[in-house]
């Protein structure tokens, strides 16, 4: 039997670290979008409006199919008590592909798998949080269909629906020095939510956004092992947040770019998680808080077909320092963004460099039933890279 006591301090670690901060909700979805700092619901104008904004598929001439990856390198470290441990490098990649096409003069339809979700982190047995977490991660794919429609020549509509498959990993320490005792949980499900977006373009130069997408919850049935205690089946309760993302681009003239964005992430809907098995059923409290994403970017394109962009975004942490835990590593994060692509009536490929970083000193974090906590100092450097492939039919 799983003694109950152990449990809270698992289910702390529950979620693993994103490459974004902002929980770990992972928003870089398209090269060309993630070089302008994610700043793109205004624009939406090519098959990743499938997850961006619904309504800008209205804006495709034919049909058209993309393919890419985002791939990061996490650069994790933690200071505690004048000693620094880092966490394992690990190359992650998290794939997208999209696939629209208008159906008449009024009515488009989109389809895209993607990771909006996920990643994960590993720490080495000898940190002194080893009882909090020692390794979380997920694996989240989203299958989404899109349906939009041009309601006036300025203005359209878009709603997507998406199955969303999540499975989690997370693993914890047993004692409180390194010891070769462990405690892990893997366990998986389906679920469910929705999109509704709008694009109003009253101009050529002006151009406006809007998307919300509703919160996915899961029941995630799995195995609870251990290598000292007994093993157990269990029923983990588990969320994806809802998330809105409000845009305006200026195209001051031609081949310019101009756009900024806010996303709101609702964290404040994770609140207790309940774990439920055969032997404990236990509450564990997050209270995690929503946050924002301030996003803007700038995009050129020369006449011959050649797409330059850079980028920023800011990431606010949805961990307070009472609900920390290293195996998500929130804070609030900044990322740097540029990028370079080429299009042509047939096809369109870009290639877009990431560097985020942060520091953040936290205090007073929870203590779990070992007596310990994350308190310390936790330094984030983090590369990725993007590459997007559409082919125009």
């Amino acid at each position: 039997m799983i003694h109950s006591r152990l449990l809270p301090g698992l289910l702390l670690a529950a979620f693993p670290i994103t490459a974004s901060a902002a929980g770990y909700y992972l928003p870089n979805q398209d090269a060309l979008a993630t070089a302008k700092g994610n700043a793109f619901v205004a624009t939406a104008d090519n098959a990743s409006a499938v997850f961006y904004n619904p309504a800008g598929l209205t804006q495709l001439k034919g049909p058209e199919a993309e393919a890419g990856f985002y791939s990061i390198v996490l650069g994790n470290q933690a200071n505690i008590g004048g000693e620094s441990y880092d966490a394992k490098t690990e190359f992650q990649v998290a794939p997208h592909v999209y696939y629209a096409q208008p159906l008449n003069e009024d009515w488009s339809f989109g389809f895209g798998l993607n990771s909006p979700f996920g990643l994960g982190t590993e720490w080495e047995q000898d940190t002194p949080f080893r009882t909090v977490v020692t390794e979380a991660r997920l694996a989240y794919i989203s299958a989404t269909a899109a349906l939009a429609y041009q309601i006036t020549d300025q203005l359209s509509i878009g709603i997507s629906g998406s199955a969303n498959y999540a499975d989690l990993t997370l693993e914890q320490g047993l004692g409180s020095s390194p010891s070769p005792g462990y405690l892990r949980y893997e366990g998986n499900d389906v679920g469910y939510s929705g999109s509704i977006g709008l694009l109003w373009q009253p101009c050529p130069q002006h151009s406006f956004g809007l998307n919300y997408t509703t919160k996915s919850t899961f029941d995630l049935d799995g195995d609870v092992k251990s290598n000292v205690l007994a093993d157990d089946s269990g029923e983990l309760d588990f969320m994806a947040p809802a998330r809105a993302a409000l845009g305006y681009s200026y195209r001051p003239s031609p081949g310019w770019n101009i756009e900024t964005n806010v996303e709101w992430i609702d964290w404040d809907s994770l609140n207790t998680l309940h774990l439920k098995s055969d032997s404990v059923n236990a509450d564990i409290p997050f209270e995690w808080e929503s946050c924002f994403i301030y996003e803007v970017g700038v995009s050129y394109t020369t006449p011959g077909g050649y797409v330059f962009a850079t980028g920023y975004d800011y990431n606010e942490s949805a961990q307070p320092d009472a609900n920390f835990t290293p195996g998500v590593s929130d804070a609030d994060r900044h990322w740097l963004n540029i990028g370079v692509g080429h299009q042509s009536e047939k096809q369109a490929c870009f290639l877009t460099y990431q560097f985020g970083f942060s520091d953040r000193t936290v205090t007073d974090s929870a203590t779990n039933g070992f007596g310990e906590n994350a308190d310390g100092e936790y330094r984030a450097r983090h590369h990725a890279l993007l590459l997007s492939y559409t082919k125009h039919f």
